[in-house]
């Protein structure tokens, strides 16, 4: 019978391999933009989680353009200046100011009007490519001179960069009628995947001087069920390389339709859209794992609010002048009805 080979005492311990082979990255806590009360009660969360890239998800008119905008305010009152990337071209600079963005219109040097505020603004993009790449040159400025000084004279914290929306322009093959959703996904793919989001989560590297956050709204599309007991499901356009990097998926109404209700104010025969009632949840969550599967919220012109009689109440009070002009007097009736894109379920 063999002999056993005796086993050499180790010429190095535990603590010397970890030394060599063990990193020691300190990262700086977890934190987040705040979108308000209302949606943090409705979906768990604040808002979006910074240092990382987050997902708005969800069918047309589903609030997530308020949540956009809401996260702007948050940022800008933090000392992080927001960089609004608009490719759907539905902008509103009137209902970005009913939300708490403020801005001025100015002449610029060759006399044109155009919006200034705390924020950075482009909606001069036709693909893919140039989204991501206005993106990371604005990362080679920061790690070469830093970020430029705020209205109290110390530099600014980051970036926020606002996406809005995945799905609405193509890849530069396919903007050259060269390819197709294949192309656009793999661009995506590489430039956000392989790209992107490295540079984002960089900086929650506590030796990172700077933090930037990315918060991309998604355009959907329905997966249909494979067997007659299935259920429809909702996918991002552009494939799944955004799901995948995003820390967190906030999903805006329902699965296969926006899911969502009217609050129409009534007066003397008028009809007026008063707000919107949808939904808030997290479809996924690579932070801390909470978030709700079943909030309810209420968008205004003004923000969200819960979706409760006191609040409704509240809300008419604080804004009743602007109702008064909106609708000619002071008293109007409230009356929900079921929207044409999907019941409230």
């Amino acid at each position: 019978m063999a002999q056993k080979k005796a086993i050499k005492k180790k010429s190095f311990s535990l603590d010397s391999l970890k030394k060599t082979h063990s990193s020691k990255t300190k990262y700086k806590p977890t934190s987040f933009f705040d979108v308000g009360e209302a949606f943090h009660k409705a979906s768990g969360l604040p808002g979006p989680v910074m240092h990382n890239i987050n997902m708005f998800l969800g069918h047309s008119n589903s609030s997530k353009t308020t949540a956009l905008i809401g996260s702007a305010v948050s940022a800008i009152r933090q000392g992080y200046l927001p960089v609004f990337c608009i490719t759907e071209r539905k902008w509103s600079w009137d209902y970005c100011r009913k939300l708490g963005l403020e801005s001025e219109t100015i002449e610029d040097e060759d006399g044109n009007e155009v919006v200034d505020g705390m924020f950075l603004f482009n909606d001069d993009f036709q693909t893919i490519e140039q989204v991501t790449d206005f993106v990371n040159q604005l990362l080679d400025i920061q790690e070469k001179d830093g970020m430029p000084d705020g209205p109290d004279g110390q530099p600014l914290k980051g970036y926020l960069f606002l996406w809005d929306s995945v799905g609405s322009i193509p890849c530069q093959m396919t903007f050259e009628g060269k390819g197709g959703s294949m192309h656009n996904a793999r661009v995506l793919a590489d430039k956000i995947g392989m790209g992107l989001t490295s540079r984002i989560t960089n900086s929650k590297r506590d030796d990172y001087p700077y933090d930037n956050t990315m918060v991309i709204v998604n355009q959907p599309w329905v997966e249909l069920p494979d067997n007659p007991f299935g259920q429809p499901k909702i996918k991002a356009k552009g494939g799944e390389a955004i799901w995948l990097n995003s820390a967190l998926v906030f999903l805006f109404g329902n699965q296969k339709n926006a899911g969502i209700s009217q609050l129409d104010a009534t007066k003397n025969g008028r009809k007026v859209a008063f707000a919107t009632k949808t939904k808030i949840s997290i479809l996924k969550n690579h932070v801390n794992g909470l978030g709700y599967k079943d909030g309810k919220i209420i968008a205004t012109p003004h923000g969200y609010i819960e979706d409760t009689p006191d609040s409704i109440k509240k809300y008419k009070e604080e804004y009743a002048e602007y109702w008064k002009d909106v609708m000619g007097g002071d008293a109007f009736d409230l009356k929900e009805s079921k929207d044409s894109l999907g019941f409230m379920e």
